[in-house]
Formats: structure tokens, sequence, C-alpha cells
């Protein structure tokens, strides 16, 4: 049987030692680069999440329009106790008889619901609920309810945060 002799005399191949050096600057290598990448995906998972509250909120808002807006039903409500968020009046999509709620603890890109205020002009602060008129525009309140003048919803994954705010003219959602 005869072996592979390289150049100087010696066996062909890798010593101990440079197997432990490679897999040393590899742990390294990797040791520097996940922070980086948790990061990332935190920063992606917010934005997702935001981007999504926003667009529900533009379907509820257009629905309200098309519908005839609250007295049908179009509003949304926060839960930021169990990180989701129902909107009344619209189906689920897997699930026509059962209305459209989202738990974005469960979802392809996990976050917390840190909060979500809505004020009416009345002053009214409510922590949960948004509701649509029939030209779309956003109101607040159970008992005074009134136009909107500030509707803001906070996500949030480790250090990151994306806010989705309601424009209290138009009532439409923009996720920043």
């Amino acid at each position: 049987m005869s072996r592979s002799i390289g150049k100087y005399g010696r066996r062909a191949g890798f010593t101990f030692v440079d197997l432990t050096i490679t897999v040393l600057i590899m742990s390294i290598l990797a040791a520097v680069a996940l922070p980086r990448y948790v990061e990332a995906m935190n920063r992606f998972r917010v934005k997702a999440a935001a981007k999504r509250i926003a667009a529900d909120l533009n379907l509820a808002r257009e629905n309200a329009n098309s519908k005839g807006g609250v007295a049908n039903g179009e509003w949304a409500s926060f839960y930021p106790s169990s990180d989701s968020y129902k909107l009344h009046g619209d189906p689920d999509i897997d699930h026509p008889n059962d209305e459209y709620v989202v738990d974005l603890a469960k979802t392809a890109y996990p976050v917390d619901l840190v909060s979500a205020i809505f004020t009416n002009t009345q002053g009214y602060s409510s922590t949960q609920t948004v509701k649509y008129d029939m030209y779309g525009r956003a109101n607040s309140g159970s008992s005074p309810i009134a136009p909107l003048v500030f509707g803001q919803i906070v996500v949030q994954s480790g250090s990151e945060q994306w806010t989705v705010s309601i424009n209290p003219t138009t009532g439409k959602a923009s996720a920043q």
C-alpha cells in the first residue's frame, strides 16, 4: 500500500493544529456576526408587523368607506396584553365565519404590541379602539365618539421599535 507523500517528505493533509486554528477563526467571526444578525432580524420583524398593521387598518378604512361606516361595524381593537388585534366586521381569510384576529406573537415575525393610543377631539383617550366613518376618517371613544386627533400603535422586537400612525385628517395608517 502506498502512502501519499508531500513535496517535503511529509504526508499531505491538515494537522490538528490547522483544524483548531480554522475552527477558532470561524468561531470568532460567528461571535462578531451573531449580534448584527439578531439586530437585523429584530428590525425585519418590527417593520413587517408595523406594515401589516397599517395595511389592515387601511383595509378597515376602505371597507368602512364602501359599507357606510361605523354603523356597519368597521373598527379595530388592539390588545397589548396579548399582543393581538381584531378587525371587527371583517371575516378571517382562512375562516370566513370568524372575525379577523391577528396574534402578533404567533406570526412568522413575532413581535410585542407595546401600546395603542387613540385620542379624539373631546380629549378622550382610548388604548384599545379606533373606528372609521363612511368617509374613511378615523374616530375614537366609546361615549364621546369623536374624530381622531392622535392615533399611534407601537410594536417592538428586542430593542427595535416601529410606530404605526393614523393621519387624523384622512384616517390613513402608515408605518414609520
